[in-house]
């Protein structure tokens, strides 16, 4: 349980940061998209591939003040190679989920960033869009066993995850907002990255997610596509430009 303690406390801070901004948002209505998005997010499966899933409780009262309707917190455990990973991902209201990045928020709890953030692109499969994450390394070192947390963080609407430069502006229009972090302690600043294991249980996770939040969407727009196309003149069936 000690091991966690760091990452837990990283989640805490992600929540106590969104529950400022809620309020500084005036967006507490919970509209039927947003319910609907948090029935979705229960169904990420504990298992993914190599990867077992444990789950981890967040404070109730913290999650409803930061008006998150939904969100799963888990440690991901690789058993072929040992790695673990966590991820945090939240869903609600566009206002409240946009704002606030973790190379910020983190800073309350004496973790300093490590250079500035950066950009990383992950292809999801080779046909689709590449997700966009921001890569911050965070350190606390004031203490006597130093802690290190590499975290990747984005934003998503309708499958594509991006990281604008403005999120609240950018998401403002839509309905509901989700939002992934993904969390890994390191044992050195300077710990070799060749195989991330974050990266290589995002490889799993973001196919898995783009099927269990958007799945519905795209089998909705099929349909509507098919509909339309029964419905046209009969000159125009078929036909393609």
């Amino acid at each position: 349980m000690l091991r966690n303690l760091p990452i837990v406390a990283a989640l805490s801070l992600v929540i106590a940061a969104g529950i400022v901004h809620g309020r500084w948002t005036h967006r507490w209505t919970v509209s039927h998209a947003i319910e609907d998005a948090a029935a979705r997010i229960d169904r990420l499966p504990m298992t993914l591939g190599d990867w077992q899933g444990q789950a981890m409780k967040l404070d109730r009262e913290q999650l409803a003040l930061a008006e998150i309707a939904g969100y799963v917190a888990r440690r991901y455990e690789d058993r072929l190679h040992g790695d673990a990973v966590t991820i945090l991902l939240v869903c609600g209201a566009p206002g409240p989920i946009s704002v606030h990045t973790p190379d910020i928020c983190y800073s309350g709890a004496g973790f300093e960033p490590i250079g500035p953030p950066t950009g990383r692109s992950l292809p999801i499969n080779p046909s689709g869009t590449p997700a966009a994450f921001r890569n911050a390394l965070m350190g606390k070192t004031n203490i006597p066993v130093p802690t290190y947390l590499r975290i990747l963080w984005s934003w998503s609407t309708a499958g594509a995850w991006e990281v604008p430069q403005n999120p609240r502006l950018a998401f403002a229009p839509r309905d509901v907002l989700y939002k992934l972090y993904v969390i890994r302690e390191l044992s050195s600043p300077d710990e070799r990255t060749d195989d991330d294991p974050s990266l290589r249980l995002l490889r799993i996770l973001l196919p898995e997610l783009d099927k269990v939040l958007f799945g519905h969407a795209k089998e909705e727009m099929g349909r509507t596509g098919t509909e339309r196309a029964t419905h046209l003149p009969r000159k125009y069936v078929g036909v393609t430009s």
